[in-house]
């Protein structure tokens, strides 16, 4: 019996791999036959599940040979900074959630920051990064991935989307890489009509749905100006924005100057299941923009597409994979988005058959591609595969 540890961020609040660990650990749990020991940096009385135990960081280092192999669930955010010197000094099964960790290393210290660029990138790249350092420079995906050293010290890694695969082979010629889909659960099949009822959306509003962290790169400016010229000419829209604010953007004051305060719904965090999904089933569309773009695969699309919810995207990396059946998509990065977007969403406004058929397509495929099952047992075979040819 293979014998897997996981390191991950369990505090939804702060990235979206906590919610992708916990759907993921139990079913982890039953293909590996055992119970998972999990570290991560907060480990309080309620951060366990059925098939695993939450363990602080600080307890790896006394552990670590107990385990056949560790699996690290591995982000650029500031929520995976616990993990850096554990996926340093004990290699393991790297996921990578990010295929840019640019602004990971960045946040430590200075001599393993430039010792990632130098590894990745040589001279010039070290280069780079002390001009970085000085606010002199900046280090832009697709060209700076800096996530070289760790995929090279790893014995196997796991990605999410085909576009991330040949990306990081290109790279990492020498790397074992695998594809393995992102495990989303599918919510039961809800009402649209009764969960609008149930939260007081008027009949014939249409309801725009934007969920997950917000920040720059998911385009808010584009969404409201889309929402802004849609109500110029005389559609009743509305939209909710469910997910915590970055230090970047701030709806309500964006939302006050262009007189959208009374069109929109800004519920920030929500950590009760339930509520989500009923505003997953009460929206009409969901709009999920990526630009600048930097390697990642979305959970949370995949988790409106897993409600049923048709999408707008971005036709760019992981997501112009997604099936054309269930998403609407556009450029990125075009001077026009908003008028692009705001195009789309009269189509799909006019176009209601074809919402009803996105609808069922959306669930269709993450059942069949994303089922959590399917997933453990496919991190298992990599694992497996990884210590026979140890």
């Amino acid at each position: 019996m293979t014998r897997l540890a996981v390191v991950t961020p369990l505090d939804a609040a702060h990235t979206g791999v906590a919610d992708y660990s916990r759907d993921l650990l139990p079913c982890l749990a039953e293909a590996a036959d055992h119970e998972i020991a999990v570290f991560t940096d907060r480990a309080g009385a309620d951060q366990s599940g059925v098939g695993w135990h939450a363990h602080p960081i600080d307890d790896l280092p006394s552990t670590a040979r107990a385990f056949d192999l560790i699996v690290y669930q591995m982000g650029n955010s500031p929520a995976h900074d616990f993990m850096a010197e554990a996926v340093w000094q004990y290699p393991g099964l790297l996921v990578l959630h990010d295929l840019s960790l640019h602004y990971f290393f960045a946040r430590q210290p200075r001599s393993r920051y430039l010792q990632a660029l130098g590894y990745g990138y040589g001279p010039e790249g070290m280069a780079l990064g002390r001009q970085f350092l000085q606010g002199a420079a900046s280090l832009n995906y697709p060209q700076y991935l800096v996530s070289e050293v760790l995929v090279d010290r790893s014995p196997g890694v796991i990605v999410h989307s085909r576009h991330a695969l040949d990306l990081l082979s290109a790279r990492c010629p020498t790397a074992r890489l695998n594809f393995v889909a992102m495990p989303i659960p599918l919510p039961p099949d809800r009402s649209y009509v009764a969960a609008r009822a149930q939260l007081g959306v008027v009949a014939n509003d249409f309801l725009i749905g934007v969920f997950g962290v917000l920040n720059d790169s998911k385009q808010p400016h584009v969404i409201l100006t889309a929402i802004r010229q849609l109500l110029d000419a005389g559609v009743p829209i509305k939209a909710v924005f469910i997910g915590r604010e970055n230090d970047t953007f701030h709806l309500g004051e964006e939302a006050l100057r262009l007189g959208l305060s009374d069109h929109i719904t800004a519920l920030g965090f929500v950590d009760d299941l339930e509520v989500v999904n009923g505003w997953l089933a009460a929206c009409d569309v969901a709009i999920n923009l990526r630009s600048p773009y930097w390697g990642e695969t979305s959970a949370s699309t995949l988790r409106l597409l897993a409600a049923g919810t048709p999408v707008v995207v971005n036709e760019v990396g992981s997501f112009a994979e997604l099936p054309e059946a269930a998403c609407l998509k556009l450029p990125p990065a075009v001077p026009d988005l908003p008028q692009r977007l705001a195009a789309a969403l009269r189509q799909l406004i006019d176009l209601s058959d074809r919402r009803a058929a996105m609808r069922i397509a959306a669930r269709e495929y993450v059942a069949t591609e994303h089922d959590p099952r399917r997933v453990a047992v496919q991190y298992v075979e990599v694992a497996t595969a990884i210590l026979e040819s140890a």
